[in-house]
């Protein structure tokens, strides 16, 4: 390959969790042939957040993606056999070192396999091809928060070639992205070992660097987000968790107080065995002095690259305690899950009757980013809402208004029951309401003040979408002032607004009426001034839509 400095395998490492179980318990189960191979090794196994999806690495494969980019030509399709034999066999050796004989059965050739399951048992095995897979390594390390994103050793140009460091994945439809480059500050790896973990709000990476300046072989050093793809220069995580052995592979649990990680440090079972480590404090590098998981967790054989799925309580792991390498699992803890079932019915408010075919959606609070999470035929709903964020729900369905619903759970709960969560989708029709966000005047006077231009924004950008929609503006006060001065307050504002969508916004003023009730409609008794700012408010409703507009308004001039 060309221009590029070629390196990077992932080897058997670790990552954990501590034993909630007592230890005669224990019961370390090997996954099955759908996963497991007789003379191949199976590593690096990474749960998706709700535990449904396991991704793994299948070491010398006979069946792996042979795309092989140089120059932007797949040498696979170009050259004969045997010359794409010994030109994979060259970078191999390159990577490594020394001479690999055989590339095929090179542990240098992994491949990105995934698992699906419907309960906790994997039995659709699917090898996706490239550009997340190619002829030279890969491995997924973590999922991002999100689960749209996988982290995954190496960094490849899609000219050609290979270098150090990380990349990200990103899920496009049903096929991944070409992998984008983590930028780490001042990144430098002398050997070939890689290994990272990501924190669960991806703001933390901890990984494995060879440094010449580290404690010994592998160390493990620490760096913080900085922008969407860069990193902070990496930091030793201190004398307490790295040591002049071999410490790889980390795992950091989702409170990010506990750091799993695999030694072949004394004190274990022999070859690599997991350990875990405490942090005393917010600080990155002072930590408790690690200890090794007891048996049957680690055997006398291999024992590394530990992930702790919080959904199941089950610890994955890969061993050599049968020969070749093996994903197996055990359960240390009570199952946990990260997410909550949030279910309920998309109805219209006005008879709460379920809508048929809508579309939901969610997003972070306050971010407009919507995702599709299910399209619901019946009107009834059903998703895993992730614990410790805020979401904003919506179901959408063409020619109905949504209205959205903030939801959040703590992270640290158990929820034992399902929670049911209605969603509104109501008709656009005459009477309608439509959601605004609150229109903040000049006190006493028809002024808008700078801070809801957003909300009219918004309400323009609808009525852009909705040609065939025409509306009421209804201005509201308190009963603080004389009848006639309220009426022509509520009256001016309303026209305010009114203005602002025609001259700012280009929307014709045939579409808009506007009314001014003063205090006449209240929502409450105007008691103190918490319920007298309630009362002055502005309000939108539908007044006619659709074939409506076909009979009724076909004397409206065209031009404003």
């Amino acid at each position: 390959m060309r221009g590029r400095r070629l390196l990077f395998v992932l080897v058997l490492g670790l990552i954990s969790i501590s034993v909630g179980y007592a230890q005669g318990d224990l019961v370390v189960e090997k996954l099955g042939q759908n996963i497991n191979s007789d003379n191949y090794d199976e590593i690096s196994p990474v749960l998706n957040r709700d535990g449904k999806v396991l991704t793994f690495t299948r070491n010398g494969y006979p069946t792996y993606d042979r795309t092989l980019i140089d120059d932007k030509i797949d040498l696979a399709k170009t050259l004969s056999r045997r010359a794409y034999h010994k030109r994979l066999k060259n970078i191999y050796s390159t990577i490594a070192g020394y001479e690999v004989k055989n590339p095929e059965k090179s542990p240098f050739n992994q491949d990105v396999w995934m698992a699906f399951a419907q309960n906790e048992n994997f039995d659709v095995v699917t090898h996706p091809g490239y550009p997340l897979n190619n002829a030279l390594p890969n491995s997924v390390c973590a999922i991002t928060p999100d689960d749209k994103a996988m982290v995954v050793i190496n960094q490849f140009s899609p000219d050609g070639g290979m270098g150090k460091g990380y990349s990200m994945v990103y899920k496009e439809h049903d096929n991944w992205s070409f992998p984008y480059p983590m930028f780490i500050s001042n990144y430098t790896n002398e050997g070939t070992d890689v290994g990272l973990t990501m924190s669960t709000d991806g703001n933390v990476i901890i990984m494995t660097l060879q440094k010449n300046d580290g404690s010994g072989n592998n160390d493990l050093y620490v760096s913080m987000r900085t922008g969407d793809f860069s990193w902070s220069e990496p930091v030793s995580l201190g004398p307490n968790i790295n040591s002049k052995y071999r410490e790889t592979t980390p795992f950091l649990t989702i409170d990010k107080s506990t750091l799993y990680f695999s030694s072949n440090r004394p004190g274990g079972y022999g070859g690599n065995d997991i350990y875990f480590a405490k942090r005393i404090n917010s600080s990155w590098t002072e930590w408790t002095s690690p200890k090794p998981l007891e048996s049957p967790v680690n055997s006398e054989a291999d024992d590394s690259q530990p992930f702790f799925d919080i959904n199941s309580g089950f610890l994955y792991l890969s061993s050599k305690r049968d020969g070749t390498s093996d994903i197996f699992r055990v359960r240390i803890e009570k199952p946990l899950k990260e997410t909550v079932t949030v279910k309920g019915k998309v109805m219209n408010p006005k008879n709460e009757e379920p809508i048929e075919d809508v579309t939901i959606l969610r997003a972070y609070s306050n971010s407009e980013n919507y995702e599709e999470v299910e399209v619901s035929q019946d009107g009834f709903y059903s998703m895993e809402l992730p614990k410790g964020s805020t979401y904003d729900i919506k179901a959408v369905k063409s020619g109905h208004i949504s209205k959205k619903a903030s939801i959040s759970f703590n992270k640290d709960y158990v929820y034992l029951k399902d929670y049911t969560l209605d969603l509104s989708l109501e008709p656009m029709e005459k009477g309608t309401k439509i959601n605004l966000k609150p229109i903040y005047f000049k006190q006493s006077k028809p002024v808008i003040l700078q801070e809801s231009f957003a909300a009219l924004d918004e309400l323009a950008l609808f009525l852009k979408k909705n040609k065939n929609m025409y509306i009421i503006i209804e201005g509201h006060t308190d009963n603080q002032g004389k009848e006639e001065d309220l009426l022509k307050l509520s009256k001016e504002r309303a026209e305010a607004i009114k203005d602002y969508l025609v001259y700012k916004k280009r929307i014709k003023p045939v579409r808009l009426t506007t009314e001014g009730y003063g205090a006449e409609r209240p929502v409450n008794d105007n008691s103190d001034e918490a319920q007298r700012a309630i009362n002055r408010r502005v309000e939108v409703y539908i007044d006619e839509v659709a074939s409506m507009l076909k009979t009724k308004r076909k004397t409206f001039p065209a031009q404003y």
